[in-house]
């Protein structure tokens, strides 16, 4: 039976949830001070690329007052 980890970026609040067995892990996606015009919206959108390097898969997204895109991947055994 396959098993998948579940998580969300909010794409307004600049932040990434997972959902653990333990309860949500909640991380701040932080802009790059390094980067010269580095925004938020850059840092949100580098994270999200990262997370399909790491195997996460988008499987919904919100477009309304709160943007959230949902993501899961396979769970390692």
């Amino acid at each position: 039976m396959d098993r998948w980890e579940f998580c969300y970026v909010d794409m307004l609040r600049h932040e990434f949830t997972r959902f653990t067995s333990k309860g949500l892990e909640v991380k701040k996606i932080k802009r790059d001070k390094s980067l010269e015009n580095d925004t938020k919206d850059d840092a949100v959108g580098r994270f999200v690329a990262e997370l399909g390097t790491d195997g996460w898969e988008i499987v919904s997204g919100t477009a309304d007052i709160r943007p959230v895109i949902f993501f899961k991947k396979r769970a390692e055994a």
